[in-house]
């Protein structure tokens, strides 16, 4: 079996990593909602996190428990409760079972820079499906190609579904960037993908 790595940083640059076959096995979706941390809840720290393979099944899907006190649930955007909090799983267990999930796979979300700093977790650009940066699926929706669009925006005028009603929901959002991702699988540009750029990783390092 054919496994990927994670990029990894020397002063000989970066290693190449040995990707996995382009297939759907191995490709997942992922989306992460946050709460807030620290003074007026200014940090962001997961709280939730959904993952869904090809077909849109939930592979893993459980509410996380920051290792610092939550000072604001971000309700409206998170969905968190603090009742949600009574069964979290603490960060660190949560992190170690979330990245089994995601490692040697094509990751696919929306925005994921976020998500991937609050997993402190850095997979190869290349494995990096992100639909907000992807061109294609501006042109197909008809908005500027310079604007970064939302995934509720894109949903709706690509695939004429109405997300987000209310508070967010992990495993929907990953759905619904699945299913974008889906939709322009053949005209992916990966040359819009921030992640390709040495400067994203400068801070994580």
């Amino acid at each position: 079996m054919v496994t990927a790595v994670e990029a990894t940083s020397s002063k000989r640059g970066s290693r190449k990593p040995t990707l996995p076959p382009f297939q759907p096995s191995n490709i997942v979706a992922l989306d992460c909602e946050m709460v807030g941390c620290g003074p007026k809840g200014r940090r962001s720290a997961l709280a939730r996190c959904s993952i869904v393979n090809y077909e849109g099944e939930i592979l893993y899907d459980g509410y996380v428990k920051p290792i610092q006190p939550i000072t604001d649930y971000r309700y409206k955007w998170s969905g968190i409760k603090p009742k949600h909090m009574e069964t979290a799983t603490p960060m660190m267990e949560a992190r170690r079972l979330i990245l089994k999930h995601l490692k040697g796979k094509y990751i696919v979300g929306h925005d994921l820079k976020n998500d991937f700093e609050t997993l402190t977790f850095k997979p190869h650009p290349v494995l990096v499906k992100d639909t907000s940066k992807c061109i294609a699926l501006r042109h197909m929706a008809g908005l500027d190609a310079n604007k970064i669009p939302s995934l509720r925006v894109l949903t709706r005028l690509i695939q004429g579904d109405v997300i987000q009603t209310a508070s967010h929901c992990s495993v929907e959002d990953a759905r619904a960037a699945l299913a974008l991702f889906k939709a322009a699988e053949d005209k992916w540009d990966d040359q819009s993908n921030p992640y390709l750029n040495d400067s994203y990783w400068a801070h994580l390092t």
